[in-house]
């Protein structure tokens, strides 16, 4: 359907914009030569920082008035930021629209998936939850592929000038097809206070866990925003838990099934932001890939994730969602095991041990986030598909942070010996998703909490 098509349109892209950067961070660094690096790296992590940091607010909002309303909106920012990311004279400016646009991300992402779901039939659900996932997944992967292409061709600002042409296309043909109903159950707008609280506190935690390796997690700075981003989003919680508008819905975290997704999608995301990092850094570092190289040999895991992601789209339902979670995460782990031998090693051996596990690990990511895709609209009640779905994706980008940051405390363990720390890597991942597994056996949507979370997707003829 038109929808569905415009909807992973525009998520692609703002997901492509997360890893994206990262190919053309040394062409970046070289225009701005005058910057510190560590000043500069914000153009890759400050993306990361504002995405995570609004996707609950933004989520509330999309709730309140109209998800269709704010998916265009939201499109259009991200057209805007990415002309000033592309344009940016200076460091400095080109670090702020990096902020700006992942906020814009951020309004886009949960409005586009409640948009989805209140637009197809409960019966279609479960497959559009397949193809979003499918088409989200390829964007985070294919991000080096596109960039480096568009790096050696055009240079690095074409990164950013592709998303004009195709953002602009998007909003225009969504004017004339996304529904821009303000919803039926309209509220007051949501607590603007408490958003602003709880963007900066989730914002200042996933700056300080990603960013605490570089500049020590006993520094003043690491500290500062660790112990203020926990007062700051605590503040908000307890301000939404008596505000009668509240920025982040609490009333979610009250169904069980909404709470074990989350968390299981916190462990998952971990393992996931993990193993994205540490694919590059091996094969550049130990095999010696091109960036070029390397990014065509990552695109073998988005390849099966994306094959078993439709795969849920079409077999998956509410009830067996969990099972495929947890499949999915065992598979997962099976990957991660095989990378934390000493089958990897230095000696390049592509076809007979990374393709596989590449292989194995995608079919895995693919079947679990689909799957948790699929739980977690189940668990939430319909006038709150995009608050709920922006909170379970903030847990996911707060999990993703902390891979990110066992990764680099792990590198900086090991020294020298970067290999044993890409096996410590791997092997700490299949951990991780070995103890999520029989989280999302837990996954099914209870009979009881039919009116308020399953009745809409038997739909009318089932629900009473």
């Amino acid at each position: 359907m038109p929808v569905l098509l415009i909807v992973c349109a525009a998520s692609f892209l703002t997901f492509l914009d997360v890893s994206v950067v990262n190919i053309a961070f040394p062409s970046i660094s070289s225009s701005f030569a005058g910057t510190p690096e560590s000043t500069l790296t914000w153009v890759v992590s400050g993306y990361s920082v504002t995405f995570a940091a609004g996707l609950a607010p933004a989520g509330r909002l999309a709730d309140v008035i109209g998800r269709g309303r704010l998916f265009l909106i939201g499109l259009g920012a991200f057209v805007l930021t990415s002309a000033a990311c592309a344009f940016a004279p200076t460091a400095e400016l080109l670090i702020g629209a990096r902020l700006l646009q992942g906020a814009a991300a951020a309004v886009v992402v949960p409005a586009s998936v409640g948009l989805l779901l209140g637009v197809v039939e409960p019966a279609k659900r479960a497959g559009a939850i397949g193809a979003w996932t499918a088409t989200n997944g390829l964007g985070a992967v294919l991000g080096p592929v596109f960039g480096g292409l568009l790096v050696d061709q055009l240079g690095w600002p074409s990164i950013f000038i592709i998303n004009i042409p195709i953002g602009l296309l998007l909003v225009a043909i969504g004017l004339g097809l996304v529904p821009l109903d303000r919803p039926a159950l309209r509220g007051p707008l949501p607590d603007a206070l408490g958003a602003i609280l709880f963007a900066t506190g989730i914002g200042a935690l996933v700056a300080a866990i990603t960013r605490g390796q570089d500049w020590s997690w006993t520094s003043p700075l690491t500290i500062s925003l660790l112990l203020g981003g926990l007062a700051l989003a605590a503040v908000s919680l307890l301000r939404a838990a008596y505000h009668p508008s509240p920025a982040v819905n609490l009333d979610l975290w009250r169904i069980g099934l909404f709470a074990r997704t989350s968390i299981a999608s916190a462990l998952i995301g971990l393992a996931l932001f993990a193993h994205m990092l540490m694919g590059p850094i091996f094969l550049a570092a130990i095999w010696h890939y091109s960036v070029l190289k390397a990014s065509f040999v990552l695109t073998i895991a988005a390849v099966t994730a994306m094959i078993s992601s439709i795969l849920v789209g079409r077999i998956g339902t509410p009830h067996n969602a969990g099972r495929l979670s947890a499949l999915g995460a065992l598979i997962f782990s099976a990957g991660a095991a095989l990378l934390g031998t000493h089958l990897l090693d230095a000696t390049d051996r592509l076809w007979s041990v990374w393709a596989p596990a590449a292989a194995i690990s995608g079919l895995g990511i693919g079947l679990a986030f689909a799957a948790l895709g699929i739980a977690s609209a189940a668990a939430i009640p319909e006038e709150k598909f995009a608050a709920g779905l922006g909170m379970t994706f903030t847990v996911r980008q707060v999990g993703g942070a902390l891979g990110i940051a066992v990764l680099a405390a792990i590198i900086s363990a090991n020294g020298a010996n970067l290999l044993e720390a890409v096996h410590e890597l791997y092997r700490f991942e299949a951990v991780v998703l070995l103890l999520a597994a029989p989280l999302c056996l837990t996954l099914k949507p209870a009979r009881l909490t039919k009116p308020v979370a399953v009745a809409w997707i038997r739909g009318p003829a089932q629900g009473s």
